[in-house]
């Protein structure tokens, strides 16, 4: 398959028609580099390009739910959706070689949104339209070319990819791509034919059927396993996508100036604090103005008036102690010391000269109070004083700007919006967790199931040894089955050893990965080979029992040791590492996956991305997003050089400067088909140019 053309219509930021020429070309340019800054359309029309072929299954969906229609509908242009209706349409030309020639299809999947949204999907066969059924049968093709256990495979996103293949429930996934690359999806055909020519035999086989029952009852239990996985990965990214949302609406909300509840109630407040701060301001000013501010004009009298007050009271005082000392009782103590006591006592005191204002002492400490606060004034109080109201000023005119920019309507809107989002989170927290409940009950479920097939199976080879000729069905299955898992070996071999080859390439460390190792069930470890010195491995076969020898060399390890040395005994096996003559054994310790970094995990799901494609015979697009996203530099060319340039098909490659530089775009120059650079405009609107890539 080959994508000759795409083409936008109002989908996300490509407001318009936007069209994109990929056809490749015959001389084995099939990389098509398209260049943009972040937020300028390169994730759109990777989820375009996903969309068009494969509508609600590019999302992971069974059908068209509310979720789709939901994200399809954030999809449309904004500007589109302030029309009513608003119509949107994604279009792609691919080619498909029938076996003599090329057959042009144009596949067109539209939306028109009204009060609700509505979805239609168009096909075209070399320019005739194909009819309802005709598109169905198409539909069927597509999937078979890419199944839905494909999808992450051809549509490959650099910032997802390793979670979606390394999280739990990735080996089922990869399991159900492998079976459907290698085509095993054929032997599942073979068995229900040998199952109805067995059943109808008149002589019928109880394990035959005990089997037949436990393999359904298995089948259906991984069903139910992969069901259960699946709508627990929609659950958290509906999470992912409410969290996204909240995030948005809070952002979006606050940038055009809204503020919270709480903050309007703060503000408010703030609001109320500020009149109250300048009212008791303006109070104190009063007060200022009218007792102390007048009389500082006169200052200089005042404090001459200050000083006659003083000299007068000590007069008094002077009197008042004078006639104290002249009463006869105290003038009798003092005797002939009178004189010179009065006279002492008299150069203690001011002499008042005249007196002209004759207060009372009580009198003359009020107005000494009020004529010292007078002359104690500092007019730097006043501004300051002012200065603080200014301010004040200006902090209730922000607050009054922000209040009106965000109406309490507006704020009320923004709460209830963000209530139902929340509200929404929670529902699919509850969700989730009892998802995540009877995925751990179902585990259970699983191993019975499959304990019973095994036990069931043992019972239906030993009585097929004895059968009649007419239970050769029976005897088919089995060996099919047999067959399958053989096939199925020979298959998983090569992957072990395709990866083997890749990670050496495209890792740079030495030693990083040494081996691989892939069972039934496509769980997938990898191993580091380190060596160990025989002292050391038999002192530690002395003194550990068996989980104290796999907690320290890892299970892979002691079955390692058990093979070399042929025994499961550790005395024996401690024996004969003990007459041992190497001095070092090397050992394969497993590397726990998630103990890798992200760019070492990206290459992980890249080497074994290119192994399990290797396998498959149809040229299939490959469309890559943010391809470095977790490369760090040391390693971007080395998978420019073997990784890009060495895909079979058509390579998309959505890319920003950041990543494919120039120097990984002189590598890939002789494959490189077309360049186009989205650019993000001031209206938040996509253009593109075509024959361009960044300045790098």
């Amino acid at each position: 398959m080959k994508i000759n053309s795409i083409l936008l219509y109002n989908f996300g930021s490509y407001e318009g028609e936007t069209v994109f020429d990929t056809r490749a070309t015959d001389d084995g340019r099939n990389i098509v580099l398209i260049g943009g800054k972040n937020g300028a359309g390169k994730t759109t029309l990777f989820t375009a390009m996903r969309v068009c072929l494969y509508g609600f299954m590019s999302m992971g969906y069974k059908n068209i739910n509310s979720f789709y229609n939901r994200a399809i509908i954030k999809l449309i242009n904004n500007s589109a959706k302030l029309r009513r209706p608003a119509d949107a349409h994604v279009e792609m030309q691919i080619g498909l070689n029938n076996g003599h020639e090329i057959d042009v299809y144009t596949l067109r999947r539209s939306w028109t949104l009204t009060d609700a949204l509505f979805e239609n999907f168009t096909v075209t066969k070399n320019g005739m339209t194909l009819s309802a059924e005709a598109v169905a049968d198409f539909e069927k093709y597509l999937l078979s070319l890419i199944p839905p256990e494909l999808f992450n495979l051809y549509f490959f996103d650099g910032e997802k990819i390793a979670d979606f293949f390394l999280e739990e429930g990735s080996n089922a996934r990869i399991k159900d791509a492998f079976l459907t690359l290698c085509g095993y999806d054929t032997f599942e055909i073979m068995r229900k034919n040998f199952k109805r020519i067995g059943s109808s035999k008149t002589h019928g086989s109880p394990d035959l059927d005990e089997y037949l029952t436990a393999k359904e009852a298995l089948t259906t239990a991984q069903m139910t396993q992969q069901d259960l996985t699946a709508r627990l990965n929609q659950c958290i990214d509906e999470m992912d996508t409410c969290e996204a949302d909240i995030d948005a609406l809070e952002k979006a909300y606050h940038q055009s100036g809204g503020v919270s509840q709480e903050e309007w109630n703060q503000k408010l407040f703030t609001l109320k604090e500020e009149e109250k701060k300048r009212e008791t301001y303006n109070a104190i000013l009063r007060k200022w103005a009218n007792e102390l501010i007048p009389f500082l004009m006169i200052r200089d009298q005042i404090a001459a008036l200050k000083k006659q007050i003083e000299k007068e009271n000590s007069a008094q005082k002077f009197h008042n102690f004078r006639e104290v000392l002249e009463t006869p009782a105290v003038r009798r103590v003092l005797k002939s010391d009178f004189s010179a006591i009065i006279n002492a006592a008299a150069t203690q005191f001011s002499d008042s000269g005249e007196v002209i204002l004759d207060l009372s002492l009580e009198q003359s400490a009020l107005l000494l109070a009020h004529i010292n606060q007078i002359l104690d004034f500092e007019v730097e109080k006043v501004a300051k004083y002012k200065r603080a109201i200014k301010r004040s000023l200006t902090v209730t005119a922000k607050i009054r700007q922000e209040l009106d920019s965000s109406s309490i309507s507006s704020v009320q809107d923004y709460m209830q919006k963000r209530a139902q989002l929340f509200e929404s989170k929670s529902l699919l927290l509850v969700q989730r967790i009892e998802l995540e409940r009877q995925l751990a009950e179902h585990k259970d479920v699983l191993q019975q199931a499959e304990a019973h097939l095994s036990r069931v199976q043992v019972r239906l080879e030993e009585e097929l040894k004895q059968a009649s000729i007419t239970d050769i069905s029976a005897r088919a299955i089995i060996m099919l089955d047999k067959l399958q898992h053989t096939l199925y070996r020979k298959q998983i071999e090569k992957v072990e050893a395709f990866f083997r080859k890749e990670i050496k390439i495209l890792m740079r460390k030495s030693r990083f990965i040494d081996d691989i190792r892939i069972d039934d069930d496509f769980n997938t470890r990898i191993y580091r080979n380190d060596e160990i010195k025989v002292t050391r491995l038999v002192e530690a076969l002395k003194t550990n029992t068996e989980s104290q020898l796999i907690a320290m060399f890892g299970k892979t390890a002691l079955t390692e040791l058990q093979a070399i040395s042929g025994t499961t005994d550790l005395d024996a096996m401690t024996k004969y590492f003990s007459k041992c003559k190497d001095t070092i054994v090397v050992l394969p310790v497993e590397i726990d996956k998630m103990s890798l970094s992200n760019g070492e995990k990206q290459i992980f799901i890249m080497a074994l991305y290119h192994s399990l494609v290797q396998l498959y015979n149809h040229e299939i697009p490959f469309i890559i997003d943010t391809p470095f996203a977790r490369i760090d530099t040391e390693h971007r060319r080395n998978i420019s050089t073997h990784f890009f340039c060495k895909l079979k098909g058509q390579v998309f490659i959505l890319s920003t400067n950041e990543e494919i530089s120039s120097a990984h775009v002189q590598i890939m120059g002789d494959r490189i088909a077309s360049t186009y650079m989205l650019e993000n405009t001031d209206n938040k609107r996509t253009t593109v140019v075509s024959n361009q890539y960044f300045e790098v």
